[in-house]
């Protein structure tokens, strides 16, 4: 009832915030439910539960409802709004109490105003409802409440950036009564003074003021906006000052002659003047707004200085045609303000946070593209600053340069800072890659570096600056890049003198000009430059040194020139003196481009005369060795052209003919020096220049000839005796077109260039012809040779492999190789295919059968190579040695593992089945072989190279290497692990088997004693101390074998295994250790257990002793109970003391029991601890404190017991003397028991036929007899109970014990028979099934073996039932089956006929029909046990007479003509019918069939 209290008071709450909620928002009830299942829930529990909390608000969010207690930003929609008037936990009356409520529209201002001004003032401030209030009271009231109305009204205009003049409430209809209305007046008046402070607040508004604000710099949309708003405004109060109700109330105040009349005049006419003002500066500057708006958002930083003149022009514009823009102070603000944007823009385009991270380039091209646009802007102001004073001559712009483009100025400072900064980047940047010569190169190099790195570490400390390097209001830039500025110069004068320093280094003009490219953008720096001035006089000096060195060569080898290699002794000399003047020309040049100051020194002209001077001598020495070779050329004649094209050559033989071009060298340095000549620009004679007309020509003719030549020779020295044959006839037409070249033709001669064209073309056909052959036989070769290369097994450097690897990483690569030379193989016979095309030979010729085992033997000879590579490769992966050396490592790793009850290796080593080591090699040496059935033959196009491989001696050699020393490396293998196989008895049978069964049985059995009671007590505990030790020394010794080894090239991780069989002595330790700790826990566990419970027992009353008392001293009310309540009492109390008596003679029992074996525990317990201590096993304190108290405490208990025994004596025996005669009468029921089970127990059948329908029945009888009645016979098993409950009371009393032999004999014979019965459910069934076989599908030799099979479970039965009747039966069927079955198989014989069956059933008296549905069990219906000599009769006669059919109908041929001397008679023989002597012999047989007579 409480619970629905609680919820009803909750319903009332929701359901009346609901009820609000709905009538107001026009919501269904449901959409308030739904509101109060989402998250929005905790905002009404909050409201309702937490006094602190006091708002709630409800509002529709698009279809939904949604609640809230903090206030939206904006109210979109209509709202509902509950507030506690004071804070409070709501509860049912609270809430209605405690909570206003009401709605907020989505402009709640302009509610209140009218709520206000319509609803409370005019309720307020009537004199009805003014009733009796003071005229203060009422005074101050009005006045209140229209400040409230009109601040209102101020409160919604400023919403709207609007200046709202309240209107008073009072009434203006009649003017002259309200001027004469002195309190009026004073409403009036207040409104006046409150209109004025509003419009002079307007009207004070400065157009500068977003300038001034500390780190703000507005653009020029700002001073748009500015007029626009104002004008806006203005015109709005403009508006309301003019309105009917401002001049009534202006008009009272002018009849009242109030002193605020005339203020207000002259403020009216101040707006009046802004107005104007502010209406003409928006229509003036509106033109400019989409250059500004282009000015703020355009993304395109260089599009920008295209909008500087259309800009700059309509403000001039503006400036020449506007009444009240055109004043210096709004000019300077918007040029400042179009400034802000401009440096807005720059920031954009070159950010300051990513500058200092930028490639110094890039960010040196946007710093120059910033100051060119921002100058463009500055550039263009100019101009129309001077266009200014033309236009508006009256009003030129006037501007302070300082004010208008301060913070652009300091901007671009900025930027030229950064730029300085960039380009400093750049120039150091270059110091990198230099790289100094001479004795000083190294350190002077390394010294760069260092000036390098610390101007690195300079401009990395100048990257960590916080601030943006772009923002000139940042602090702390000016010191940090003056910091900055002061490390580069510092680094300039120390790079200064180390160019100075390999300045002096260098040894040459050349080196030292060098040496100065290699710092282009440095030397400008003031610093190096002065220091680079002082060396310009050694510059000079080192030429002039150059200019006498060149003299002196060139006068040491005028006479010998040195020329290069291949060069024309004249031309030669000629380029080489070339070669002298430009070595003095270049650094001429260099140092005429440097300071006029060098020029006008007086060494630079001594150098220059020197110079000029050795110049004309090598000019000269130029001009007479060209004249020296052209008096040469006219003693060339042009006799050496009239020699013939080609000759022999001189180590040309018989054997070998080989050729050379017959061109006369002396032709050939007359045109090498012409062309040489000309190439130098000089003119060469007449003579030589007609033969160098043809030069080309001869060199054409002259490079085919050696071409021809060259590829002749070559056919000469590389043709095979084999492939001769097969080009013969192209061989003899190349030699006799060569021939013509040897004997006819000559230089001069006419149609040399269709000779050696059709010449060429014959031997280049014979050289195409033998090289594609050739080729097609190397590319053959090289197939077969990257064989060798890619092998057929590979590993990676020094890594070792799982079998799993291994076998992956083997079979992809061979299946790979395989792939490949089965796709090579192809290729090889498509080459010999084409070299067959190009031969164009018949492929039966006897030359290109030749050619094809040629062929055949390269690819025989290339298999073989490869699989010796791979074997070689697999062999030094295997081989002992190599991985004996320190950096070799094992190729493969097993692991020896503990799979009880065997030690096996993961993977199995021996053996050739799949996964074995073994397995996998001799698999690869396979993948090897099988290379050569890969590949068709090439002489036949069918088989393979397969049979010559394995023939291959080679081949075989190697590979049987490998499989040796794969053998080899499993033996050693194997005698690693008999290192651990003699421990095998660790793990040999299963720990708890061993336990039970074997070992620790064994060991308490041969070592315990046997104690008087029969058990056997345990060993001597020296015994278990003896195991213990044993198993811990072989623990020691497993624990010393090698975790690892490495056998050849096999890596054997045996840790697993030892720690395996460590595991194993330490459960062996543990055995033996655990059984002791047992024992003594148990045995301490169980004895204080048994004492506890034993001085309890002992502590019981019994009667006698207590009860009488108790009962005597019973109050005398008790005395009335009622008595037949008071007997049920008395016997439930007396069967308590009995059995209270009961139970302290068994404790007493028990106690006599173990009193000796407990005595005699103790101190062995103690050993034993002691021995368990001793091996680091520790027992628990409180077992020892028990094992130290527990004789004295056992003590206390035999003593306890002895007296409780002479207190019962009494009681004990007169409980005996009933127990005596329940006994007794217990016996007879025995007696009867054991008639009765003889006489209902299944050990007989009904009518002494033993089928299957009587299994089920016998077995109802046997469960009975085991856990239920049978003719109201209790069970077996329920009288046994009883034997033994009434046994254990006659040995608690002390009395003779009967043992019920005959219950003993009914519970065993009860087990028999269900186990006989069990056997014969089994046979019956298993007979039945066989019954259902159908006739031709009788499989007699299966069921005659599970017959036997039965009979010999039979015979395992125990003996005892061999005397049932049940069990003579059993036996009879089995045996009748067995005898049967060969009958049946007998009966199966193929001669077998219907007269056959018709006499068995006449032998057996019974009738059955032979059909599809006959089977076993009707055949065995027939009793064919019981005839079986009848039935062998029938079926040896029906056989002998199929035989003796067979026998005449083969024979009759010979019969037939034996009919002439022994056979009397005719008859014909007829293969299509009988044969007549066949059918005479057979009804004679078939006579003789009838009963078989015994």
């Amino acid at each position: 009832m409480a619970e629905d209290g609680k919820q009803q008071q909750k319903d009332v709450r929701y359901d009346w915030i609901q009820e609000r909620v709905c009538s107001s928002l026009k919501v269904r009830e449901d959409a308030f439910q739904k509101l109060l299942q989402g998250d929005a829930k905790a905002a009404f529990v909050n409201f309702l539960e937490d006094g602190d909390t006091k708002r709630l608000l409800v509002y529709l969010d698009g279809k939904d409802l949604g609640a809230t207690t903090k206030p939206p930003q904006k109210l979109k929609r209509k709202t509902v709004y509950f507030i506690k008037t004071s804070p409070a936990k709501l509860d049912n009356d609270s809430i209605k109490k405690l909570v206003a409520h009401g709605e907020l529209t989505e402009a709640p201002l302009e509610t209140l105003s009218a709520v206000a001004h319509n609803v409370f003032l005019p309720l307020l401030t009537t004199s009805s409802n003014q009733e009796g209030w003071p005229d203060v009271v009422a005074k101050e009231v009005s006045e209140n409440l229209h400040k409230f109305v009109a601040q209102v009204n101020v409160s919604i205009g400023e919403a709207k950036g609007q200046t709202v003049l309240p209107l008073p409430a009072t009434d203006m209809q009649q003017q002259d009564q309200a001027a004469k209305d002195k309190a009026k007046i004073h409403i009036l008046e207040n409104t006046v003074v409150t209109w004025t402070k509003q419009i002079k607040h307007c009207l004070k508004a400065d157009p500068d003021a977003a300038l001034k604000g500390p780190g703000v710099y507005p653009g020029p949309l700002t001073e748009l906006d500015f007029w626009t708003e104002r004008a806006g405004n203005l015109n709005s109060i403009h508006d309301q000052l003019t309105n009917e109700k401002v001049q009534k109330v202006v008009k009272v105040l002018e009849l009242a002659q109030s002193t605020y009349h005339p203020a207000f005049e002259r403020v009216f006419q101040d707006v009046e003047a802004a107005r104007q003002e502010a209406n003409d500066n928006v229509t003036f500057l509106k033109p400019l707004r989409r250059y500004f708006e282009k000015l703020s958002v355009m993304d395109d930083f260089v599009a920008l200085s295209e909008l500087f003149k259309p800009l700059l022009h309509t403000m001039l514009l503006i400036w020449k045609y506007s009444r009240s823009y055109n004043s210096s102070a709004r000019f300077a603000t918007l040029i400042r303000e179009i400034c802000n944007d401009l440096i807005m823009q720059a920031c954009k385009f070159v950010p300051g946070r990513e500058l200092l991270q930028m490639d110094p380039n890039e960010a040196c091209d946007k710093l120059r593209t910033t100051l060119k646009v921002l100058g463009s802007f500055k550039a263009h102001y100019f101009a129309y600053k001077t266009a200014s004073a033309t236009e508006c001559p009256t009003n030129p712009w006037r501007f302070q340069n300082s004010i208008i483009f301060g913070r652009l100025d300091t901007f671009l400072e900025r930027c030229n800072d950064m730029l300085e900064l960039q380009s400093t980047c750049l120039q150091f940047g270059r110091l990198e890659r230099v790289e100094i010569g001479g004795t000083k190169g190294k350190a002077l190099t390394g010294a760069i570096k260092q000036v390098h790195a610390d101007f690195g570490a300079a401009h990395d400390k100048f990257q960590q600056v916080l601030y943006d390097v772009m923002d000139t209001d940042a602090p702390g830039f000016q010191a940090d890049f003056t910091v900055f500025r002061d490390v580069i110069r510092e680094l300039e004068h120390r790079l200064g003198a180390l160019i100075m320093q390999a300045f002096d280094d260098c040894t040459t003009l050349n080196s030292t000009f060098k040496l100065l490219e290699s710092f282009e953008g440095l030397l400008e720096r003031d610093a190096i430059a002065a220091e680079l001035a002082k060396k310009h006089r050694d510059m000079v000096a080192t030429f002039g040194a150059e200019v006498k060195e060149v003299h002196e060569l060139f006068l040491s080898h005028k006479a010998w020139p040195v020329l290069s290699k291949n060069s024309p002794p004249h031309s030669g000399a000629v380029s080489w003196v070339r070669g002298l003047m430009e070595r003095l020309q270049e650094p001429m040049g260099k140092l005429q481009s440097l300071d006029k100051s060098v020029q006008e020194m007086p060494a630079f002209k001594n150098v220059q005369h020197s110079y000029d001077t050795v110049m004309a001598e090598m000019q000269q020495y130029e001009a007479v060795l060209v004249q020296d070779w052209c008096a040469q050329v006219a003693s060339t004649s042009d006799a050496k052209l009239n020699q013939p094209l080609l000759q022999f050559h001189e180590d040309s033989t018989g054997d070998l003919p080989l050729l050379a071009v017959n061109f006369d060298p002396a032709l050939v340095r007359l045109l090498r020096e012409t062309r040489y000549f000309l190439l130098l620009k000089i003119e060469v004679p007449s003579s030589a220049a007609d033969i160098f007309q043809h030069a080309d020509k001869f060199r054409q003719q002259i490079g085919s000839l050696d071409l021809m030549v060259g590829l002749w020779n070559k056919l000469q020295k590389t043709t095979l005796p084999v492939e001769r044959p097969l080009v013969s006839a192209k061989l003899d037409a190349a030699e006799a077109a060569l021939h013509r070249g040897l004997e006819e033709l000559v230089w001069r001669s006419d149609g040399i260039d269709a000779y050696i064209r059709d010449t060429l073309e014959l031997v280049k056909d014979l050289d195409g012809t033998l090289t594609t052959i050739k080729e097609n036989v190397v590319h053959a070769v090289d197939i077969l040779k990257g064989f060798e290369r890619n092998l057929m097994f590979d590993r990676k450097d020094g890594k070792v492999y799982t079998f799993e690897e291994l076998c992956e990483s083997s079979a992809s690569l061979i299946f790979q190789r395989h792939s490949e030379m089965r796709d090579a193989g192809k290729e090889i016979g498509k080459l010999l295919s084409s070299s067959n095309r190009v031969l164009k030979v018949s492929k039966a010729s006897p030359s290109w059968k030749a050619y094809v085992d040629y062929v055949s033997d390269i690819v025989i000879e290339g298999f073989a190579s490869a699989i010796i590579a791979s074997a070689r490769y697999l062999l030094q992966q295997l081989d002992a040695e190599v991985f004996a050396k320190p950096e070799a490592g094992p190729l493969l790793e097993v692991d020896l593992e503990l799979v009880i009850p065997d030690m096996v290796w993961k993977p199995e080593l021996s053996g050739s089945t799949k996964g074995t080591l073994q397995g996998m090699v001799q698999k690869w040496l396979m993948s090897f072989l099988e290379v050569g059935g890969l590949m068709k033959r090439l002489d036949t196009g069918e088989g393979s190279y397969a049979k010559e491989l394995e023939e291959d001696y080679d081949v075989g050699e190697q590979l049987d290497k490998v499989l040796s020393i794969t053998l080899a490396t499993i033996k050693n293998c194997e005698e690693f692990k008999g290192q651990f196989m003699k421990y095998d008895y660790l793990w040999k049978q299963d720990l708890n088997q061993t336990l039970q069964l074997r070992v620790f049985k064994d060991f308490l059995e041969a070592e315990g004693t046997k104690a008087a009671d029969g058990s056997r007590e345990d060993p001597p505990l020296a015994k278990f101390e003896q195991q213990i030790q044993k198993y811990k020394a072989v623990g020691q010794q497993v624990a010393s074998l090698p975790g690892n080894a490495v056998v050849s090239f096999i890596k054997i991780s045996a840790k697993p295994l030892r720690t395996g069989l460590t595991t194993w002595a330490s459960k062996w330790v543990y055995l033996f250790t655990h059984y002791l700790q047992d024992k003594v826990v148990n045995s301490i566990s169980e004895l204080y257990s048994f004492m506890d419970s034993a001085d309890a027992t002992l502590a019981r009353k019994v009667l006698g002793e207590g009860g009488e008392e108790q009962h005597e001293g019973q109050p005398a009310t008790e005395e009335a109970t009622d008595e037949a309540v008071a007997a049920d009492n008395k016997k439930a109390q007396e069967e308590q003391y009995r059995r209270a008596l009961y139970d302290m003679l068994s404790c007493m029992r028990d106690v006599r029991k173990r009193s000796d074996r407990t005595d005699a525990m103790f101190d062995p317990l103690k050993e034993t601890s002691a021995l368990l201590h001793a091996f680091g096993i520790q027992l628990g304190d409180n077992v020892l404190k028990q094992l130290e108290n527990a004789e004295f405490k056992w003590k206390g208990l035999k003593k306890k017991m002895l007296n409780r025994r002479e207190q019962l004596a009494a009681l004990q025996q007169a409980e005996a003397v009933e127990i005596r005669r329940k006994s007794d009468a217990f016996a007879e029921r025995v007696e009867d028991y054991r008639k009765f089970f003889l006489r209902r127990a299944p050990f007989s059948v009904p009518n002494g036929e033993l089928k299957h329908e009587v299994v089920r029945p016998a077995y109802q009888i046997l469960d009975a007899f085991h856990h239920g009645s049978v003719d109201s016979y209790p069970s077996v098993t329920t009288i046994v109970a009883e034997s033994k409950q009434l046994q254990e009371l006659q040995e608690l009393f002390e009395l003779y014990v009967s043992d019920y032999l005959m219950l003993q004999r009914c519970n065993e014979e009860l087990l028999y028979l269900k186990s006989l019965w069990d056997m014969v459910g089994a046979v019956m069934y298993t007979f039945a099934d066989w019954c259902k076989t159908p006739w031709d599908k009788i499989d007699v030799d299966v069921l005659i073996e599970e017959s036997k099979k039965l009979s010999k479970d039979v015979k395992t039965l125990n003996k005892a039932v061999r005397n049932y009747e049940v069990y003579r039966l059993l036996e009879e069927s089995l045996k009748a089956m067995i005898t049967s079955l060969p009958l049946v198989q007998d009966l199966h014989h193929p001669a077998m006929r219907d007269r056959h069956w018709k006499m068995l059933m006449q032998t057996t008296g019974k009738h059955f029909t032979m059909d599809e549905k006959f089977c076993l069990g009707d055949l065995l219906a027939l009793g064919l046990h019981n005839y079986v000599d009848a039935c062998r009769y029938k079926v040896g006669n029906s056989g002998l007479v199929e035989a003796m059919h067979v026998f005449i109908i083969s024979h009759y041929p010979v019969l037939h003509a034996y009919n002439g001397s022994h056979w009397q008679g005719t008859c014909e023989y007829s293969p299509s019918t009988e044969c007549p002597f066949a059918s005479s012999a057979l009804q004679r047989m078939q006579a003789c069939d009838g009963p078989c007579k015994t």
